[in-house]
């Protein structure tokens, strides 16, 4: 998880442990998936001992929770997306877009997907325990949203469903093909097209 909007490397030897530990569970989650990973190859992909990795981790179920934390920590991170009246509504919406996809298309944020994804899939109620509504990944352009839409710039809808919309325009291009290996990540110059052609239909759509 180094690549990409990765947070920086943590300063305390205990925290770049943990940070390794991490790694590794990512990694060999991803390759030979959860059920018949054990700690001992986590431990040494991390080049740590087991029982370090249990210190920081008394399970494999706790290490995959601290994977999804992280991924929606990651996710949080993003910086706050404040409506402004005086600003061209499609320059905040490319501006805003253009940092969420510097995210999803990471290496880091795209290994915790994997990761996650495939426990997610077989038991999509550890998904609602772990990560809950996921209109919280949401909740920066929602209420954009519907401070555009209070100002009278934007038609009245419900904004949970137009910023679904605006997302998955963006996501379809630039995170699930490669999550599910169907093709590379977009070039920066592309995945610029993508977020301004995406804007311009959702403006088209719903600019009062």
């Amino acid at each position: 998880m180094s690549e990409g909007v990765s947070p920086p490397a943590p300063a305390r030897l205990t925290d770049r442990k943990r940070a390794a530990i991490l790694d590794a569970a990512v990694e060999e989650f991803a390759t030979s998936g959860f059920d018949t990973t054990s700690m001992d190859r986590i431990a040494e992909r991390a080049g740590v001992s087991k029982r370090t990795v249990y210190n920081h981790f008394q399970s494999k179920d706790v290490l995959f929770e601290a994977i999804v934390q992280e991924l929606i920590a990651q996710t949080e991170a993003l910086p706050e997306f404040p409506y402004d009246p005086d600003r061209d509504l499609a320059e905040q919406l490319v501006s805003y877009c253009a940092k969420v996809a510097e995210l999803i298309t990471s290496e880091s944020f795209q290994g915790l997907v994997r990761v996650s994804l495939s426990r997610f899939l077989r038991t999509p109620q550890l998904a609602r325990d772990t990560i809950g509504d996921e209109k919280r990944f949401m909740a920066r352009l929602i209420r954009w949203i519907e401070q555009a839409t209070a100002d009278g710039r934007l038609k009245p809808v419900p904004a949970e469903f137009a910023a679904h919309q605006l997302c998955a325009l963006i996501e379809g291009f630039v995170l699930w093909p490669p999550i599910f290996g169907l093709g590379p990540n977009p070039e920066p110059e592309d995945r610029q097209q993508i977020i301004r052609s995406a804007v311009a239909m959702f403006l088209d759509h719903y600019r009062s």
